[in-house]
């Protein structure tokens, strides 16, 4: 084993690998990537050091020896576990948005797996039997997930405890109540096709009542989106050009009152702190919109990361490209 290896192994204590490897699986992934976590880690360490070399080398000095060592040690350990931190905040966005994107695929093949179970039950096939000739290349992350359920059951597990493991594994009320009806007519025995029948009507019915609302707040939606990539960056690059007419004319524009020559243009606003003040606010609101879309379109603000990579872009691209042309037509100077 590598050196990175070992290293990603001996950071993580031994009561939460568990926790990670079970958290992983919903993601597809079947091992814990020791040694991506020491690479991650060593990089880290290192983007600490350099930030260390600039800040106490560059803007602290001090001829103290105990105060320089004091400080040394605190920012090496404060600039390493805010790093760690946002290296870890990031890989769990990563790993939440993949997750949540398994769930939708499985909910949105479920019904036409289980029509495939309820043919296979018919033709005089056992429950088990039934599930494994079930699985089918273009079911996709349920293929994967049917077959770990299968060969639990083949290799002596409980039916009944494979599907609840399996429907508790994903957060999707539509996936754990699908299991929990069929784990009901398990139990109670009987026709246990027809229950499934009903299972997939049911799950047709949610799909077609979550179609029907997100039909009903897309012009909502196209509202939010031309405010966040169009209007909000106009009317920041809008702002800057009244901002610097009204301070130049603050500047022409003098009263003389009693000998003393009163200016009216007040204190000034620096032009590049309000452009990067602009840029900032345009790239939160195109955050914070992307949040609502997905909570609107989706049902859950996970699927809001592909969405803010899309509107942040192009907000920032409409605000630059207005401010140049607006400063262009009033003839002020960047």
């Amino acid at each position: 084993m590598s050196f990175f290896y070992n290293l990603g192994k001996s950071i993580l204590p031994e009561k939460i690998r568990k926790k990670i490897k079970y958290y992983l699986e919903k993601t597809g992934i079947y091992e814990v990537p020791f040694q991506t976590y020491g690479n991650v880690f060593v990089v880290s360490f290192v983007i600490t050091i350099l930030l260390y070399a600039f800040l106490i080398f560059s803007h602290i000095r001090s001829s103290n020896i105990f105060f320089f060592t004091l400080l040394t040690f605190l920012s090496l350990t404060l600039l390493q576990f805010v790093i760690v931190f946002l290296l870890v905040i990031s890989f769990w966005l990563y790993y939440e948005f993949i997750i949540f994107n398994r769930t939708r695929e499985i909910e949105n093949v479920l019904p036409d797996f289980l029509e495939q179970v309820s043919v296979n039950l018919r033709a005089g096939m056992s429950f088990d039997r039934a599930l494994w000739n079930s699985i089918k290349p273009e079911f996709g992350v349920l293929e994967k997930e049917i077959e770990i359920v299968s060969k639990k059951v083949m290799t002596g597990d409980d039916t009944e405890q494979a599907l609840k493991e399996f429907a508790q594994k994903y957060s999707s009320t539509l996936l754990q109540e699908s299991m929990d009806m069929i784990i009901v007519g398990i139990r109670a025995g009987g026709n246990i096709s027809a229950l499934i029948d009903r299972v997939v009507a049911n799950v047709k019915e949610a799909h077609y009542l979550n179609k029907e609302l997100i039909a009903s707040v897309t012009s909502y939606v196209i509202f939010i989106t031309i405010i966040a990539v169009i209007i909000s960056p106009v009317l920041f690059a809008l702002s800057f050009n009244l901002m610097q007419i009204i301070q130049g004319l603050g500047d022409k524009l003098t009263v003389t009152n009693y000998g003393n020559l009163l200016s009216l243009g007040g204190d000034k606003v620096n032009p590049n702190e309000f452009i990067f003040f602009s840029k900032m606010a345009i790239l939160i609101i195109a955050g914070m919109s992307s949040l609502i879309i997905a909570d609107l379109r989706e049902g859950s603000v996970k699927a809001g990361l592909k969405y803010i990579f899309l509107f942040a872009p192009i907000a920032y691209i409409v605000y630059v490209l207005a401010l140049g042309a607006l400063s262009g037509v009033f003839g002020i100077m960047l």
